[in-house]
């Protein structure tokens, strides 16, 4: 090493005798250290634009050319680097860019906009990136040109003129080809709220055609400055925009996060974005093909598919041109006919575009709701001329919630595509989507619980639930927080969400029919727990059958069922799916299946089955209308089989009212009756269950009120008892209060306490609500029917 340092003073004073030789050596290690700051390797990493304007605006206003700049951490470069060129080995030429540094970045990476890798032409992952210093100073332009890109928006020459004002009042770097995409809700404020046209528009993209500079036209990166440079705008063209793939979350727009964003798909639909992509992408890859891009999207209101298409045109480069029913819809043919002949010439002029129609199922009908066939005719006629001599393709999504399409518009489709109810993991991702895109934080276990409590839940009922746990929580969301939020909606948007609510009955709500729980639990948990088993053999078993006298407990068991396996439950009443016009009653029996299969895990409780499908050929009705609708019911549980893990529970009064060919097995393969307890210990225990929450007197005996009651009391009848009891010890307390003067707000419910003689009162005025000639009546049907006996045991 002496060795190395003798010969270094010794050349250093041979070529620089007048200086001391330790000059030379501190002057070859920061010329040693600039060389190894130009070697360090990057890779690109895209930021959306409004997390990059949000550091340009604490840097300097006059750096606020977003897409020619690029972050770097502060260590990677010197305090004179202002502009560098990005060199890459697939580069014909260097690109510049401003250097703005953040100690946010990390080493071995660039941040830079979705523009900017547009306008380098490569990959936005790749690597090998250097920073150098440029080889030359660069110049101001004397003129460049651009040309607006055609976009779905109608857009004068005033907002354009306005926006490219406003645009380059800064300096900016311009080169021949690049796209400037400006954003008009920052660039220009004020017309972007005074201007309703601009209201939905995000970004406006133009391309430079020309740059001069000393008269000649030339191909490098230039400046344009206001005053100096002249600005010509030339006709409209048509062009692919920069692709986008991340979206800035919200504290990304208030400007309190940096480096941050987000997948513009949420995590739950990325399967559909993977298939919706794969189907475009040979439409952009090649012109020759001779097949029209015509798709079709199904899914429910708020499955997000505004979002899915919304994804796969930014990931594609093209504009979203949104088209709703109501644009085209009209009450005379011919108007009907301009609309969409303006609608798909302004779309054939955006081109490439990606065109969404909504509410398609509405397209082909008139104004009394009848489809009209010169409105199919020429919905196809004009889809003919938008899909011919395109320089630039043209997809068009037509997106419905109906499956009632006629053939003639069905068959236009190259592709059909299903958006489904979202599955457990599904709606996980999506939850975890919709916190992150608000900067919210949960524990990660929560999502998997909020999960398994939203079956139905579609992505815009999730964000629904996201916000209104977040006005309980404050930035910060638990389980309670979830629950209140759940509990909230299905009180007031039950209809709307259309998703089957999980019932709060425990076990211990119900006394008594032990034999009864445990054969349920064993027909439904068993499945739930080992479906491996099941699917396996190819057996299952769906459907049971409560019967009995009125009052015995059988909507209260299905639902303690669905609580205590954690299902959903869907209550019908039988009368409730009966409607007078032809075919809805039927569509009303597919349409609960449906909604217990998007729910699944599910059970389906029929209240009052006999009503809902008696025997058929001789309900009497001139229609047939009930025929219909048990054969309809037949089908429907014929194909829970292979329709996820849904579970239906019958509970009648009368089940020798019912058509035969539900009692089969397969269907209702098990038939459980359900009576009034006859043992005493049966009683005692549905007199507990029912006064669990009673202040009870210490000396009150529950067995010998038992011993007091009739013989064919049932649980309806107890559950009178026990509130006529309890009602009497409330007027005494009251009496009391008044009485004595006291005030009634020191006293609550905890108060009130339940003696002995009120009971006996309670049960000196209960009549039974089963005589004696019914009881015998149900015991003949138990012996018959009943595939287990169960009634007496308790």
């Amino acid at each position: 090493m002496m060795n190395y340092s003798r010969t270094i003073f010794t050349i250093s004073k041979l070529i620089y005798p007048k200086y001391n030789p330790i000059w030379f050596v501190i002057y070859m290690y920061v010329k040693y250290h600039s060389i190894f700051k130009r070697q360090i390797k990057y890779k690109l990493e895209t930021l959306p634009d409004k997390a990059l304007l949000n550091i340009l605006q604490k840097v300097a206003m006059s750096s606020s050319d977003v897409h020619n700049c690029a972050l770097v951490h502060p260590e990677n470069v010197y305090l004179s680097d202002k502009i560098l060129n990005l060199h890459h080995k697939e580069i014909k030429h260097a690109k510049s860019a401003r250097i703005v540094t953040s100690l946010s970045c990390k080493r071995d990476t660039l941040y830079v906009s979705n523009t900017f890798v547009h306008n380098l032409s490569v990959p936005s992952d790749c690597g090998d990136i250097k920073l150098l210093k440029p080889s030359k100073y660069i110049e101001v332009a004397q003129e460049i040109d651009l040309s607006l890109i055609s976009c779905p928006h109608d857009l004068s020459n005033a907002v354009t003129d306005s926006v490219v004002k406003s645009y380059f009042k800064y300096p900016k770097l311009i080169q021949v080809g690049d796209i400037v995409s400006v954003n008009i809700k920052y660039f220009c404020p004020a017309l972007f709220y005074t201007d309703l046209k601009l209201n939905g528009v995000e970004q406006i993209h133009f391309k430079c055609n020309k740059v001069i500079y000393q008269n000649i036209q030339v191909q490098g990166q230039f400046f344009c400055v206001i005053g100096t440079t002249a600005i010509k705008q030339s006709a409209n063209l048509q062009s692919y925009i920069p692709n986008v793939s991340k979206l800035a979350t919200k504290s990304v727009e208030s400007g309190e996060e940096m480096l941050s964003g987000i997948d513009m798909c949420p995590y739950g639909l990325q399967r559909y974005l993977g298939e919706l992509t794969l189907a475009v992408a040979p439409f952009i890859k090649s012109k020759n093909l001779k097949l029209k891009p015509l798709f079709l999207l199904q899914g429910e209101e708020g499955c997000g598919e505004d979002l899915l298409l919304k994804a796969v045109a930014a990931q594609m480069g093209m504009h979203h041109f949104v088209i709703h029913n109501s644009e085209i819809v009209a009450n005379v043919y011919a108007q009907n006919e301009s609309k969409t002949n303006s609608l798909f010439f302004q779309a054939k002029m955006a081109a490439p575009c990606l065109v969404s129609i909504h509410k398609f199922e509405h397209i082909g009908q008139n104004a009394e709701g009848q489809y009209d066939p010169r409105l199919t005719n020429s919905f196809s006629h004009h889809l003919e001329a938008l899909f011919q001599n395109n320089p630039y393709p043209v997809i068009i999504f037509c997106c419905t919630s109906s499956k009632y399409i006629p053939a003639e518009l069905k068959r236009l489709f190259l592709e059909a595509f299903e958006v489904n109810s979202p599955t457990d993991v599904e709606r996980e991702e999506n939850l975890r989507w919709i916190v992150e895109m608000n900067d919210l934080t949960a524990n990660g276990e929560v999502y998997g619980k909020v999960a398994n409590k939203t079956h139905g839940f579609y992505f815009k009922d999730l964000e629904a639930l996201v916000y209104h746990a977040a006005c309980k929580g404050e930035g910060v969301l638990e389980e309670e927080h979830f629950e209140e939020a759940l509990e909230f909606m299905q009180k007031n948007y039950n209809e709307s969400l259309g998703a089957p609510k999980v019932p709060k009955v425990r076990w211990a709500d119900v006394g008594g029919l032990t034999d009864v729980k445990e054969e349920i639990i064993k027909t439904i948990n068993l499945p739930l727990k080992h479906p491996e088993f099941f699917e396996k053999s190819g057996l299952s078993r769906s459907g049971i059958l409560l019967f009995g006298p009125p009052g015995t407990g059988k909507t209260l068991i299905a639902k303690a069922v669905a609580t205590e396996c954690s299902l959903c439950f869907l209550t019908v009443k039988g009368p409730e799916l009966l409607n007078m016009y032809v075919g809805q009653s039927e569509q009303n029996v597919r349409e609960v299946f449906q909604r217990a299969r998007q729910a699944s895990p599910c059970i389906i409780f029929f209240d009052e089955l006999d009503s809902l499908a008696p025997n058929r050929g001789l309900s009497g009705d001139s229609g047939g209308v009930m025929d219909r609708v048990v054969s309809q019911l037949l089908a429907e549980m014929d194909g829970l089989e292979t329709s996820g893990k849904v579970f239906v529970i019958g509970a009648t009064n009368r089940p020798d009212l019912i058509d035969p060919a539900l009692l089969r097995p397969g269907r209702f393969d098990k038939l459980l009756y359900v009576g009034p307890c006859a043992d005493p210990d049966s009683k005692v225990s549905v007199l507990k269950a029912l006064t669990r929450k009673f202040n009870l007197s210490p000396d009150l005996d529950l067995k010998e009120l038992v011993l007091t009651c009739p013989k064919n009391v049932t649980g309806a009848d107890f559950y009178g008892i026990c509130s006529c009891a309890w009602s009497t010890a409330a007027k005494r307390l009251i009496g009391d209060i008044q009485r004595d003067g006291l005030n009634a707000d020191d006293y609550s419910c905890k108060d009130i306490q339940v003696r002995t003689e009120d009971f006996l009162q309670a049960i000196r005025s209960v009549k039974p609500s089963i005589s004696e000639e019914d009881l015998k009546y149900f015991d003949n049907l138990k012996r018959e029917l009943s595939s287990i006996s169960v009634g007496n045991k308790g």
